[in-house]
C-alpha cells in the first residue's frame, strides 16, 4: 500500500499553485511552495485551515471551495511521479502482488491523477478520504484494503513519506516503511519508529 501525495508523486507545483489561485481570489497574501506543502497529508480543509488560521471560518470555506475548484480542473500541469515509483509498482504486479493507494485525497481525484500519470492500469484499489467513514490516521482506509485485496495481513507493507502514513501502519497493525522524500515531518516520522526506512522507492525489492 502506498501513499500517494509526496510517496509516488511530486504534486508539491500544483497543490501551491491553486492554494495561490484561492488566495490571490479573496486578497490572502500569497504563500511559498515550502510554506504549503509543510502542511500537506491530513487533506484540503485540514490544509486550508492550517494555513490561514486567523481567518474567519466563512473565509476558509470559501478558499477551500476556490482550492477545490482549481485543483479539480488542474490536477496534473506539474505533478510527476518520483523516480522509481512507476518502475517499481510495475514490478510488483507483474511479480504477483496486490497494490493499493491509500490517500487523504477524494477517491475520484486520484484515480484522475493516476490515469493522467498512466499508472493507474497497474493500481488495484485506490482507497480515498471519501471512501471509508474516516480517512488516515484511522486503520479504516488500510482494513478496507486488506478486506477488498483479501492478502494475508502479516505480509502487507504502508509505505509513506510522512507520520501519518506510520501511525496509520501501526494503528492497523501491519508493516510500515517510510520512504525519506516527500514532505512529512521525517523527524516526527521517524520517532515513531517505522519498520522500515529507504530514500527511494527504487530500494523496495520486488
Amino acid at each position: 500500500m502506498f501513499d500517494l501525495d509526496g510517496t509516488l508523486l511530486d504534486s508539491s507545483e500544483d497543490i501551491a499553485i491553486a492554494v495561490n489561485y484561492a488566495f490571490e481570489k479573496l486578497s490572502i497574501p500569497q504563500k511559498t511552495t515550502q510554506e504549503i506543502v509543510s502542511k500537506v497529508g491530513y487533506g484540503a480543509k485540514k490544509l486550508i485551515e492550517d494555513l490561514i488560521p486567523d481567518y474567519p471560518q466563512d473565509i476558509k470555506e470559501k478558499a477551500l471551495e476556490l482550492f477545490r475548484e482549481f485543483y479539480y480542473k488542474n490536477p496534473v500541469i506539474y505533478s510527476k511521479l518520483y523516480e522509481g515509483a512507476q518502475e517499481t509498482v510495475i514490478k510488483l504486479k507483474e511479480s504477483g502482488k496486490s497494490v493499493a493507494v491509500i490517500t487523504n485525497k477524494y477517491e475520484e481525484l486520484s484515480k484522475k491523477i493516476l490515469d493522467k500519470l498512466e499508472i493507474l492500469n497497474y493500481i488495484d484499489l485506490v482507497v480515498g478520504a471519501d471512501t471509508t467513514p474516516e480517512k488516515k490516521p484511522s486503520p479504516l482506509p488500510v482494513f478496507y484494503a486488506l478486506e477488498k485485496l483479501k492478502p494475508e495481513k502479516q505480509n502487507s507493507i504502508l509505505i509513506g513519506d510522512s507520520e501519518t502514513d506510520i501511525l496509520t501502519a501501526k494503528n492497523s497493525q501491519i508493516k510500515s516503511c517510510l520512504v525519506l522524500h516527500g514532505y512529512g515531518n521525517k523527524q516526527l516520522a521517524l520517532s515513531l519508529n517505522p519498520d522500515y526506512v529507504i530514500n527511494s522507492l527504487k530500494e523496495i525489492e520486488v
